[in-house]
């Protein structure tokens, strides 16, 4: 008998996800058990119950078959489920994909309140295109601890500790 391997089509993603890793609050993440999500499987739901995007054209936009986009969000929305349920903790990583690169993300530069987007594929950016300040943060947090909290930017590691001023470019302890 001949043992036949399938090969795994590899799924276009055009968004990649703002944070990674989602968990019940105060809950330390040691005593969570931790999900898996795919960023294959995240697009599955952006597309289709986000962005309500009908399921063939959502395959089409990934490049995979009808057949194999349904499996694939059934299985994301089994796990967000069981997460939200069960209390568990979604990690949103791995998977095979090819980034498409249409995504965009925002950018703030906290010197002279600058706003620019970038393609989620070519990293962050060092400086402020205006200005050349170092202190810039993604709009939406940026995966790193970093937030925006009605134009001020906090740590939330230094929560209460440090507050950097957007408008007076201060930071107050």
């Amino acid at each position: 008998m001949c043992n036949l391997m399938v090969n795994r089509v590899k799924r276009r993603v055009s968004c990649l996800p703002k944070a990674t890793y989602y968990k019940p609050r105060e809950v330390p993440l040691c005593d969570l058990e931790i999900i898996n999500l795919s960023i294959e499987e995240l697009e599955a739901i952006r597309l289709c119950d986000l962005l309500h995007v009908e399921q063939n054209e959502a395959a089409e936009m990934m490049g995979i078959s009808r057949k194999t986009f349904w499996n694939d969000l059934q299985k994301a929305r089994q796990k967000v489920v069981d997460a939200l349920v069960n209390g568990k903790a979604i990690e949103i990583s791995g998977g095979e994909y090819v980034n498409s690169g249409e995504c965009k993300v925002e950018f703030l530069c906290k010197g002279c309140e600058q706003e620019w987007e970038s393609q989620c594929n070519e990293g962050r950016p060092t400086s402020c295109p205006k200005c050349g300040s170092g202190i810039i943060c993604r709009i939406g947090g940026d995966g790193r601890g970093k937030r925006f909290i009605e134009n001020d930017y906090c740590c939330p590691k230094n929560k209460g500790k440090e507050v950097v001023n957007a408008k007076a470019g201060s930071v107050e302890k």
